[in-house]
């Protein structure tokens, strides 16, 4: 048989299984583009996601998003609250079903630092930020284990609860904030979603519950 009819009957089914899969999110490879899930998914690391496994709490999932902002999108966040469970955050602690869910995930928070401090850090320095007029303190968004590792004289910057946060006032009529939220119930047929990257993410606090109709798929590999 002519190496070029051995070839086209092997690539050609499996083509149109990769095309059938992107399609229908059977299976899909994607690369990150945002720091939503910092440190767990780094921008531009390749993601394989799939339909085929059922969304379980604490896979980080796929699923159709809509925003005035963003509009139609695709986007990923990890799954902490399925219909029933009990969402509370407390000083900046996830808490499901009055457990504390924060100890077993690897995350991102935003850290408090003197300028001095930060000389030998590794940052995205576009997601740092100063208060004025206090130009000699930093705020950056850091790995917990990186700081806790690296014994970086940092503390995680923590809003005080009773701070409103209008985006979040928008969708649940609560003076709730990034680091005080809750306690709400999952509803029926819903999702509750959160980004590791805990201080610079568009998650369900900001979005409100996810319709588990939106789901694509769980992150298999990545």
């Amino acid at each position: 048989m002519k190496p070029l009819i051995v070839a086209t009957i092997v690539w050609v089914p499996l083509i149109g299984l990769w095309i059938i899969g992107r399609l229908t999110f059977t299976f899909r490879l994607s690369r990150v583009s945002t720091s939503a899930n910092q440190p767990t998914l780094k921008i531009r690391r390749f993601i394989f996601t799939s339909s085929l496994k059922k969304p379980g709490r604490f896979n980080l999932i796929c699923y159709r998003a809509l925003t005035p902002e963003t509009g139609p999108a695709i986007w990923t966040h990890r799954l902490c609250g399925i219909p029933g469970d009990t969402i509370e955050i407390k000083a900046g602690i996830l808490y499901v079903n009055q457990q504390d869910a924060d100890k077993s995930l690897s995350l991102m928070h935003v850290y408090k630092l003197s300028v001095q401090d930060t000389a030998s850090l590794i940052y995205d320095q576009k997601l740092a930020y100063t208060i004025p007029p206090y130009s000699d303190t930093i705020y950056i968004p850091l790995g917990d284990e990186y700081v806790r590792r690296n014994k970086i004289p940092g503390v995680q910057y923590i809003l005080p609860p009773g701070l409103r946060e209008p985006a979040i006032f928008r969708i649940f009529r609560e003076n709730w904030n990034q680091d005080h939220f809750g306690p709400v119930k999952v509803p029926k047929g819903k999702f509750f979603v959160l980004g590791d990257n805990r201080s610079c993410t568009m998650d369900s606090r900001y979005q409100g519950f996810i319709d588990q109709s939106k789901y694509l798929g769980t992150v298999l590999w990545k």
